[in-house]
């Protein structure tokens, strides 16, 4: 496996976001080394809905929090097939918060 850095992916991350969630102002995305996720900020839920992709040593898991706790899991040695799985994740969490 090679090890992809998701900083260098920013951009890509950055406007899949923005194409998601450009009206949803209670979002924030977070971009580091390893980890790449959109989570709703809310003052009165302690676990936010969130989608999360993270690298470890030999994998990537990708997580989507619906607010209330974790609902799915995905975890991959490919890095295109977590991008994969992250966007339809993004994609689920952006259509959820609209509808509520």
């Amino acid at each position: 496996m090679t090890n992809q850095n998701i900083e260098r992916d920013k951009i890509k991350f950055t406007n899949l976001y923005k194409s998601f969630f450009s009206d949803l102002l209670q979002t924030e995305i977070e971009i580091t080394n390893d980890q790449v996720s959109i989570f709703e900020k809310s003052v009165d839920n302690s676990d936010p809905a969130s989608v999360e992709l993270q690298c470890k040593t030999d994998t990537y898991l990708v997580a989507f929090w619906d607010g209330y706790s974790l609902a799915e899991t995905f975890e991959t040695k490919h890095y295109n097939d977590a991008l994969s799985k992250y966007k339809k994740f993004a994609k689920k969490l952006a259509k959820n918060l609209r509808r509520f």
